[in-house]
């Protein structure tokens, strides 16, 4: 069983999510695709050793997800070496960094769209709506 992240890996896991979005968002002009359509980090985890940085992405078309995120992979040393810049004050090494799509933000916008797609609960025979009738 995995343990909870400890208040540290919070903290900064915390400052390294804002700052690989503002990374990633002056990035857009060097990479064209990130620009095309929208994008939001939703997660970012470290490891306990804080070795390894792991990011979720949420992006919008859901077409482009992969794409993406293989292309912020194939960056992930320039985006790493950036955001040495900002956090090297705050970590003696500096972590890895990978990039994955969201999936609980999937599965959550797949269970919402087939709960709206339901129909109605159908009333039963005995069922009675309450208004206006006697007892």
């Amino acid at each position: 069983m995995a343990r909870p992240p400890n208040l540290r890996q919070q903290r900064l896991a915390a400052e390294i999510k804002q700052y690989i979005a503002d990374i990633l968002r002056e990035a857009a002009d060097e990479l064209p695709p990130l620009s095309e359509g929208l994008w939001d980090v939703t997660d970012v985890r470290l490891t306990p050793d804080l070795q390894q940085v792991r990011v979720y992405l949420l992006v919008s078309p859901q077409e482009k997800t992969d794409f993406i995120v293989r292309l912020l992979n194939q960056h992930q040393k320039v985006i790493r070496y950036r955001l040495a810049q900002r956090i090297r004050h705050l970590v003696k090494v500096m972590p890895t960094v990978q990039f994955f799509t969201d999936e609980v933000e999937l599965r959550a916008r797949r269970i919402e769209e087939v709960l709206r797609n339901l129909p109605p609960p159908a009333k039963e025979e005995g069922e009675s709506t309450g208004l206006g009738e006697a007892p």
